[in-house]
């Protein structure tokens, strides 16, 4: 069993106020506290849909036990950008981290994984759940411009529809991604088999 771990929350979002504002061809700064939530929303939204981190911050994966016959662990939202450690529990609860020299981090694959080098045993953690934590960093980088720009516009066109439509009596629907943002973000969409 996996559980995924948020250590924090983006420090930026990938869109800013002015320039949200400017897309929403707003003049004055009334409505700049909903626009805050809806940037957010739509990155949340953006990151639910293609299964990436947009702006790097902190993750922790905590596994049951190490994959049977397997080197490598898939680390979810990609990009992956770092591994900051491995940490096994032992029964007791107790942390020991597993040296940085037994493993190494695929950050050109993706998904991202963490592979355990060559002669290096699995990992055998001391208690039956969440007896191992890999913790790292994803994210296409820090700042709003490390986000591809077709994200980016995505979530645009995203504010600009949760704006029009922010009644639930509102004529056009929110059920469905807008034809434009769905296409901006097809390429990004991780898919699951």
């Amino acid at each position: 069993m996996a559980r995924l771990e948020r250590l924090e929350d983006p420090a930026v979002e990938p869109l800013a106020l002015a320039e949200t504002r400017l897309h929403l061809r707003l003049d004055d700064d009334a409505e700049d506290e909903l626009v805050l939530d809806l940037i957010k929303a739509a990155r949340e939204i953006a990151e639910a849909e293609t299964r990436r981190a947009l702006i790097r911050r902190g993750f922790r994966l905590w596994l049951d036990a190490w994959p049977v016959g397997r080197r490598a662990v898939e680390l979810p939202l990609p990009p992956l950008a770092a591994i900051t450690d491995v940490t096994l529990y032992d029964a007791e609860g107790s942390p020991s981290l597993l040296g940085a020299e037994a493993w190494l981090a695929d950050t050109i694959g993706e998904p991202g994984r963490l592979v355990l080098r060559a002669g290096i045993p699995s990992p055998v953690p001391g208690r039956e759940a969440n007896g191992i934590a890999i913790s790292y960093a994803a994210g296409y980088g820090p700042a709003a411009a490390d986000v591809p720009e077709a994200l980016r516009r995505g979530m645009a066109l995203l504010v600009g529809h949760l704006f029009e439509c922010r009644e639930a009596g509102a004529a056009a629907t929110v059920d469905a991604l807008p034809y434009g943002v769905a296409r901006l973000w097809a390429p990004f969409r991780r898919v699951r088999l």
